[in-house]
């Protein structure tokens, strides 16, 4: 299994232990699903006591999920930003698998032999 490609941008310097932090709350995501590649913005003014902005990009089966968030120091953006992509990520994984097996074109449910029952009957 090749190892999913984390990029982490900033707009303004981050400190190597920011840095580090951030890297390693993205390479939780990969632990639900076979992802093509992560992608973290950090957006952040250390003097002025601003907000800080993160967005959180993860490519999976031709889907771009897309989580923002914002808060008062860097690891506290970073942990909101990563927990609303893992949940689009779960969502999105459970959506998948949940409707394999499920009812088909032609009426009939399971798809296994012998566990086919057709509609109303």
């Amino acid at each position: 299994m090749t190892p999913v490609p984390v990029t982490v941008t900033t707009r303004k310097p981050l400190t190597g232990a920011q840095r580090t932090y951030a890297e390693a709350k993205l390479t939780r995501l990969t632990r639900h699903t076979l992802l093509h590649d992560i992608s973290m913005v950090i957006d952040h003014d250390n003097h002025s006591g601003k907000r800080c902005t993160v967005e959180v990009v993860v490519h999976l089966h031709h889907v771009r999920l897309v989580a923002h968030a914002d808060g008062t120091t860097v690891q506290e953006a970073v942990d909101l930003a990563v927990d609303k992509a893992d949940r689009q990520v779960l969502r999105r994984k459970d959506r998948v698998t949940h409707r394999k097996g499920h009812i088909g074109a032609d009426g009939l449910a399971g798809g296994a032999i012998g566990e086919t029952s057709p509609i109303g009957g």
